[in-house]
Protein backbone atom coordinates (compact mmCIF):
# COMPACT_ATOMS: atom_id res chain seq x y z
CA UNK A 1 0.00 0.00 0.00
CA UNK A 2 1.56 3.76 -0.55
CA UNK A 3 1.33 6.40 1.78
CA UNK A 4 0.94 9.99 0.65
CA UNK A 5 1.86 13.21 2.62
CA UNK A 6 -0.37 15.44 2.76
CA UNK A 7 0.61 19.06 0.86
CA UNK A 8 -1.14 20.99 3.69
CA UNK A 9 2.24 21.65 5.72
CA UNK A 10 3.26 22.62 2.97
CA UNK A 11 0.45 25.33 2.04
CA UNK A 12 0.88 26.64 5.65
CA UNK A 13 4.75 27.50 5.43
CA UNK A 14 4.37 29.79 2.31
CA UNK A 15 1.46 31.78 3.52
CA UNK A 16 3.38 32.34 6.71
CA UNK A 17 6.43 33.06 4.10
CA UNK A 18 4.45 35.70 2.33
CA UNK A 19 3.06 37.27 5.45
CA UNK A 20 6.58 37.94 6.76
CA UNK A 21 7.47 39.30 3.58
CA UNK A 22 4.55 41.50 3.78
CA UNK A 23 5.09 43.16 7.07
CA UNK A 24 8.60 43.06 6.37
CA UNK A 25 7.96 45.23 3.36
CA UNK A 26 5.45 47.45 4.85
CA UNK A 27 7.46 48.49 8.09
CA UNK A 28 10.22 49.28 5.57
CA UNK A 29 8.26 52.02 4.06
CA UNK A 30 7.21 52.95 7.25
CA UNK A 31 10.25 53.76 8.87
CA UNK A 32 13.22 53.37 6.72
CA UNK A 33 12.69 57.51 6.14
CA UNK A 34 13.04 58.03 10.09
CA UNK A 35 16.01 55.92 10.45
CA UNK A 36 17.64 58.24 7.02
CA UNK A 37 16.57 61.25 8.44
CA UNK A 38 19.05 60.36 11.82
CA UNK A 39 21.87 59.90 9.50
CA UNK A 40 21.86 63.34 7.25
CA UNK A 41 24.28 66.01 8.24
CA UNK A 42 23.42 67.77 11.23
CA UNK A 43 22.43 71.28 9.63
CA UNK A 44 19.21 72.24 11.04
CA UNK A 45 20.77 75.39 13.39
CA UNK A 46 22.16 77.21 10.17
CA UNK A 47 20.04 80.27 10.22
CA UNK A 48 19.58 81.28 6.08
CA UNK A 49 17.63 83.87 4.32
CA UNK A 50 17.47 81.65 0.52
CA UNK A 51 15.40 80.08 -2.03
CA UNK A 52 15.77 76.55 -2.98
CA UNK A 53 18.57 76.83 -5.40
CA UNK A 54 20.73 77.45 -2.15
CA UNK A 55 22.04 75.00 -0.19
CA UNK A 56 25.64 74.83 1.58
CA UNK A 57 24.74 71.75 3.98
CA UNK A 58 26.52 68.85 1.35
CA UNK A 59 30.17 68.35 0.89
CA UNK A 60 30.96 71.50 0.43
CA UNK A 61 29.80 73.17 3.37
CA UNK A 62 33.16 74.06 4.79
CA UNK A 63 34.39 73.17 8.08
CA UNK A 64 34.56 76.42 9.95
CA UNK A 65 30.94 77.26 9.29
CA UNK A 66 29.42 78.47 12.60
CA UNK A 67 25.41 77.88 13.65
CA UNK A 68 23.31 79.41 15.75
CA UNK A 69 23.78 76.70 18.37
CA UNK A 70 27.71 77.45 18.84
CA UNK A 71 27.26 80.97 18.46
CA UNK A 72 23.74 82.62 19.68
CA UNK A 73 23.18 86.17 18.13
CA UNK A 74 24.64 89.54 20.05
CA UNK A 75 22.80 90.87 22.70
CA UNK A 76 23.68 94.14 24.08
CA UNK A 77 23.23 95.98 27.85
CA UNK A 78 22.03 99.24 27.80
CA UNK A 79 23.05 101.91 29.92
CA UNK A 80 20.48 104.98 28.71
CA UNK A 81 21.52 108.39 27.53
CA UNK A 82 24.92 110.16 27.85
CA UNK A 83 24.18 113.29 30.21
CA UNK A 84 26.01 115.50 27.88
CA UNK A 85 24.24 114.14 24.69
CA UNK A 86 20.87 114.12 23.27
CA UNK A 87 19.28 113.06 19.75
CA UNK A 88 18.65 117.34 19.16
CA UNK A 89 22.77 117.57 19.06
CA UNK A 90 22.93 114.65 16.29
CA UNK A 91 21.78 115.15 12.63
CA UNK A 92 22.02 111.18 11.84
CA UNK A 93 18.53 109.58 11.75
CA UNK A 94 19.92 106.88 13.90
CA UNK A 95 23.14 106.44 16.01
CA UNK A 96 24.54 104.58 18.61
CA UNK A 97 27.55 104.51 20.88
CA UNK A 98 28.26 101.30 21.91
CA UNK A 99 31.51 100.08 24.87
CA UNK A 100 33.25 97.02 23.60
CA UNK A 101 34.83 96.00 26.60
CA UNK A 102 31.10 96.07 28.74
CA UNK A 103 29.03 94.82 25.59
CA UNK A 104 26.81 98.22 26.80
CA UNK A 105 25.23 100.39 24.07
CA UNK A 106 25.68 103.98 26.21
CA UNK A 107 23.45 105.98 23.70
CA UNK A 108 21.29 105.37 21.23
CA UNK A 109 18.67 107.01 18.91
CA UNK A 110 16.00 105.44 16.65
CA UNK A 111 18.44 102.64 16.43
CA UNK A 112 16.05 99.76 15.72
CA UNK A 113 14.48 101.81 12.89
CA UNK A 114 15.00 99.61 9.71
CA UNK A 115 17.44 102.09 7.49
CA UNK A 116 19.26 101.92 4.14
CA UNK A 117 23.10 101.07 4.79
CA UNK A 118 25.02 102.16 1.31
CA UNK A 119 28.57 100.95 1.71
CA UNK A 120 28.52 100.11 5.28
CA UNK A 121 27.32 96.79 3.59
CA UNK A 122 31.07 96.29 2.97
CA UNK A 123 31.78 95.55 6.23
CA UNK A 124 29.75 92.70 6.02
CA UNK A 125 31.14 91.60 2.71
CA UNK A 126 34.72 91.69 3.95
CA UNK A 127 33.59 89.47 6.61
CA UNK A 128 31.41 86.86 4.58
CA UNK A 129 35.00 86.36 2.48
CA UNK A 130 37.07 85.62 5.21
CA UNK A 131 34.86 83.59 6.64
CA UNK A 132 35.09 81.18 4.20
CA UNK A 133 38.70 82.10 2.15
CA UNK A 134 41.86 82.81 3.30
CA UNK A 135 44.15 86.80 2.93
CA UNK A 136 46.68 84.47 0.40
CA UNK A 137 43.69 83.09 -2.27
CA UNK A 138 43.99 84.32 -5.58
CA UNK A 139 40.81 86.21 -7.10
CA UNK A 140 40.23 86.65 -11.31
CA UNK A 141 39.10 89.66 -12.01
CA UNK A 142 36.11 88.78 -14.86
CA UNK A 143 33.11 89.80 -16.39
CA UNK A 144 31.83 90.55 -13.03
CA UNK A 145 32.46 94.13 -13.43
CA UNK A 146 29.25 94.23 -15.61
CA UNK A 147 27.34 94.24 -13.08
CA UNK A 148 28.63 97.66 -11.28
CA UNK A 149 25.81 99.79 -11.21
CA UNK A 150 26.72 103.66 -12.76
CA UNK A 151 28.43 106.08 -10.93
CA UNK A 152 29.36 104.21 -8.35
CA UNK A 153 32.68 104.70 -6.39
CA UNK A 154 35.52 102.50 -7.78
CA UNK A 155 39.09 100.92 -6.99
CA UNK A 156 39.46 100.42 -10.79
CA UNK A 157 40.06 96.97 -11.29
CA UNK A 158 40.57 95.68 -14.41
CA UNK A 159 39.30 92.76 -16.41
CA UNK A 160 42.27 90.03 -16.43
CA UNK A 161 43.88 91.97 -12.79
CA UNK A 162 44.67 88.89 -10.57
CA UNK A 163 45.19 89.28 -6.68
CA UNK A 164 44.54 88.29 -3.71
CA UNK A 165 42.19 88.28 -1.17
CA UNK A 166 43.93 91.01 1.02
CA UNK A 167 44.65 93.08 -2.07
CA UNK A 168 41.14 92.95 -2.97
CA UNK A 169 39.57 93.59 0.66
CA UNK A 170 41.64 96.99 0.61
CA UNK A 171 40.61 97.66 -2.87
CA UNK A 172 36.97 97.45 -0.99
CA UNK A 173 37.19 99.01 2.29
CA UNK A 174 39.86 102.02 1.81
CA UNK A 175 38.45 103.47 -1.63
CA UNK A 176 35.52 101.63 -1.04
CA UNK A 177 35.16 100.08 -4.44
CA UNK A 178 32.02 98.79 -5.84
CA UNK A 179 33.81 97.13 -8.53
CA UNK A 180 35.88 94.72 -5.60
CA UNK A 181 32.53 93.89 -3.91
CA UNK A 182 31.28 92.31 -7.14
CA UNK A 183 34.85 90.58 -8.07
CA UNK A 184 34.59 89.63 -4.24
CA UNK A 185 30.92 88.15 -3.98
CA UNK A 186 31.38 86.16 -7.46
CA UNK A 187 35.31 84.69 -6.98
CA UNK A 188 33.57 83.77 -2.94
CA UNK A 189 30.71 82.25 -3.75
CA UNK A 190 32.10 80.23 -6.94
CA UNK A 191 34.52 79.05 -4.50
CA UNK A 192 32.16 77.74 -1.73
CA UNK A 193 29.56 76.24 -3.96
CA UNK A 194 32.17 74.42 -5.89
CA UNK A 195 31.09 75.39 -9.07
CA UNK A 196 33.39 77.50 -11.31
CA UNK A 197 30.72 77.99 -13.69
CA UNK A 198 28.32 79.61 -11.70
CA UNK A 199 26.96 82.89 -13.89
CA UNK A 200 27.61 86.46 -12.54
CA UNK A 201 24.21 87.04 -11.54
CA UNK A 202 23.98 83.48 -9.63
CA UNK A 203 26.93 83.80 -7.72
CA UNK A 204 26.11 87.26 -6.54
CA UNK A 205 22.68 86.09 -5.35
CA UNK A 206 24.41 82.75 -3.92
CA UNK A 207 27.43 85.21 -2.20
CA UNK A 208 24.07 87.36 -0.86
CA UNK A 209 22.51 84.46 0.35
CA UNK A 210 25.78 83.84 2.62
CA UNK A 211 25.77 87.50 3.98
CA UNK A 212 22.54 87.12 5.17
CA UNK A 213 23.38 83.89 6.60
CA UNK A 214 26.05 85.70 8.51
CA UNK A 215 23.85 88.79 9.93
CA UNK A 216 21.77 86.25 10.61
CA UNK A 217 24.19 84.53 12.72
CA UNK A 218 25.34 87.73 14.63
CA UNK A 219 21.74 87.70 15.32
CA UNK A 220 21.28 90.87 12.83
CA UNK A 221 17.51 89.98 12.63
CA UNK A 222 16.33 93.01 11.31
CA UNK A 223 18.15 93.02 8.32
CA UNK A 224 18.51 92.45 4.57
CA UNK A 225 21.11 92.46 2.08
CA UNK A 226 20.81 91.61 -1.72
CA UNK A 227 24.15 93.08 -3.10
CA UNK A 228 27.49 93.28 -1.80
CA UNK A 229 27.90 97.17 -2.45
CA UNK A 230 25.51 98.56 -0.80
CA UNK A 231 23.91 100.27 -3.97
CA UNK A 232 20.68 101.53 -3.48
CA UNK A 233 17.99 98.55 -3.63
CA UNK A 234 14.82 99.02 -1.53
CA UNK A 235 14.89 95.32 0.06
CA UNK A 236 18.31 96.36 1.13
CA UNK A 237 18.21 97.26 4.81
CA UNK A 238 19.38 97.20 8.17
CA UNK A 239 19.36 99.33 12.09
CA UNK A 240 21.72 100.35 13.36
CA UNK A 241 21.96 98.09 16.16
CA UNK A 242 22.00 95.19 13.70
CA UNK A 243 25.26 97.20 11.85
CA UNK A 244 26.70 97.19 15.34
CA UNK A 245 26.32 93.17 15.47
CA UNK A 246 27.30 93.00 12.13
CA UNK A 247 30.73 95.07 13.42
CA UNK A 248 31.27 93.09 16.46
CA UNK A 249 31.64 89.81 13.82
CA UNK A 250 33.73 91.64 11.95
CA UNK A 251 36.00 92.90 14.14
CA UNK A 252 36.80 89.05 15.16
CA UNK A 253 39.02 89.50 11.96
CA UNK A 254 42.10 91.31 12.59
CA UNK A 255 43.13 91.66 8.88
CA UNK A 256 39.97 93.82 8.49
CA UNK A 257 40.98 95.86 11.70
CA UNK A 258 44.40 96.48 9.98
CA UNK A 259 42.82 97.82 6.89
CA UNK A 260 40.39 100.23 7.63
CA UNK A 261 42.78 102.28 10.04
CA UNK A 262 45.43 102.50 6.97
CA UNK A 263 45.34 106.21 5.13
CA UNK A 264 46.58 104.43 2.35
CA UNK A 265 47.37 100.85 0.26
CA UNK A 266 50.39 100.90 -2.11
CA UNK A 267 50.46 97.43 -3.70
CA UNK A 268 51.95 95.53 -6.89
CA UNK A 269 49.27 93.02 -7.42
CA UNK A 270 50.21 89.42 -8.77
CA UNK A 271 49.43 90.31 -12.53
CA UNK A 272 51.48 93.14 -11.91
CA UNK A 273 49.93 96.27 -11.98
CA UNK A 274 50.28 98.61 -9.26
CA UNK A 275 47.23 100.69 -6.95
CA UNK A 276 47.37 102.98 -4.57
CA UNK A 277 44.20 103.33 -2.62
CA UNK A 278 43.41 106.45 0.19
CA UNK A 279 41.19 105.84 2.64
CA UNK A 280 37.74 107.16 2.48
CA UNK A 281 37.22 107.64 6.26
CA UNK A 282 38.25 111.20 6.81
CA UNK A 283 38.33 110.42 10.82
CA UNK A 284 41.40 108.78 10.00
CA UNK A 285 43.33 110.60 7.37
CA UNK A 286 45.37 113.40 8.99
CA UNK A 287 44.73 116.62 6.22
CA UNK A 288 41.29 117.04 6.86
CA UNK A 289 39.58 118.84 10.06
CA UNK A 290 38.06 115.81 10.59
CA UNK A 291 40.80 113.58 11.74
CA UNK A 292 40.52 112.10 15.68
CA UNK A 293 43.59 110.59 16.74
CA UNK A 294 41.89 107.84 18.56
CA UNK A 295 39.75 106.49 15.44
CA UNK A 296 41.03 103.59 14.54
CA UNK A 297 38.57 102.85 11.36
CA UNK A 298 35.93 101.64 9.99
CA UNK A 299 32.98 101.91 6.76
CA UNK A 300 31.42 105.46 5.30
CA UNK A 301 28.88 105.28 3.05
CA UNK A 302 26.40 107.38 0.90
CA UNK A 303 23.36 106.96 -1.40
CA UNK A 304 20.50 109.74 -2.07
CA UNK A 305 18.18 107.22 -0.51
CA UNK A 306 20.64 106.07 2.55
CA UNK A 307 21.75 109.39 3.33
CA UNK A 308 25.59 109.69 4.85
CA UNK A 309 26.05 106.46 6.64
CA UNK A 310 29.26 105.52 8.89
CA UNK A 311 30.28 102.77 11.48
CA UNK A 312 33.23 104.17 13.19
CA UNK A 313 35.80 102.88 15.79
CA UNK A 314 37.96 104.16 18.40
CA UNK A 315 40.25 103.27 21.33
CA UNK A 316 41.63 105.72 24.10
CA UNK A 317 42.45 105.69 27.54
CA UNK A 318 41.15 101.70 27.55
CA UNK A 319 37.91 102.52 25.98
CA UNK A 320 37.26 100.70 23.09
CA UNK A 321 34.21 102.10 21.29
CA UNK A 322 31.97 101.12 17.98
CA UNK A 323 29.45 104.69 16.87
CA UNK A 324 26.88 103.91 14.10
CA UNK A 325 25.24 106.92 12.26
CA UNK A 326 22.77 106.88 9.82
CA UNK A 327 20.80 108.41 7.25
CA UNK A 328 23.07 112.36 8.14
CA UNK A 329 21.63 114.91 5.76
CA UNK A 330 25.03 116.43 5.22
CA UNK A 331 28.89 114.31 4.74
CA UNK A 332 29.56 116.75 7.42
CA UNK A 333 27.01 115.86 9.41
CA UNK A 334 28.22 112.44 9.70
CA UNK A 335 31.81 113.00 10.33
CA UNK A 336 31.02 115.27 13.52
CA UNK A 337 27.78 112.96 14.82
CA UNK A 338 30.66 110.21 15.04
CA UNK A 339 32.83 113.07 16.87
CA UNK A 340 29.94 113.67 19.33
CA UNK A 341 29.16 110.17 20.01
CA UNK A 342 33.10 109.41 21.16
CA UNK A 343 33.49 112.86 22.74
CA UNK A 344 30.56 112.37 25.14
CA UNK A 345 32.29 109.20 26.43
CA UNK A 346 35.67 110.25 26.21
CA UNK A 347 35.84 114.23 27.04
CA UNK A 348 32.74 115.55 27.10
CA UNK A 349 33.62 118.73 27.66
CA UNK A 350 34.17 118.66 24.02
CA UNK A 351 31.05 119.40 22.96
CA UNK A 352 30.58 122.74 24.64
CA UNK A 353 33.54 123.86 23.25
CA UNK A 354 33.26 127.04 20.40
CA UNK A 355 33.29 125.78 17.21
CA UNK A 356 36.24 126.70 16.00
CA UNK A 357 38.46 125.57 18.56
CA UNK A 358 37.44 122.19 18.31
CA UNK A 359 37.01 119.46 15.97
CA UNK A 360 33.47 119.46 15.90
CA UNK A 361 32.87 122.42 13.23
CA UNK A 362 31.08 121.47 9.67
CA UNK A 363 33.86 122.95 7.25
CA UNK A 364 33.49 122.70 4.05
CA UNK A 365 35.32 118.91 3.60
CA UNK A 366 36.47 117.05 0.18
CA UNK A 367 33.63 115.19 -1.60
CA UNK A 368 34.08 112.05 -1.43
CA UNK A 369 33.10 109.43 -3.75
CA UNK A 370 30.22 106.84 -2.95
CA UNK A 371 27.81 104.90 -5.10
CA UNK A 372 24.84 107.47 -6.10
CA UNK A 373 21.92 107.02 -7.92
CA UNK A 374 23.24 110.05 -9.89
Amino acid sequence: MKLYRSSSGNGANKSDKIFMIGFIIIFALCFLPFALKKVRPETKNVMRVTDESYDISGPSKPDDIITVAEKPGIEFNYAGNLPDLNDEMLQSEAALVYDTDSNTILYSKNADKALFPASTTKILTACVALRHLSPDYQITVGSELELIQPDSSLAYLKTGNVLTLEDALYALLLPSGNDAAYVIAVNTARCVSKDSTMSDKDAVKYFCNLMNDEAALAGADRTHFCVPDGYHDPFHYTTAEDLLRITIIAREFPLISEIVKAPFHETKIISGESYYWTNGNLLVTGDTGYYLPFATGLKTGFTDEAGYCMVATASQNEKNLIAVTMNSPTLAGRYTDAAKLFYAVLDPAKLTEPAETNTLSEDTIPDEKEPTEN
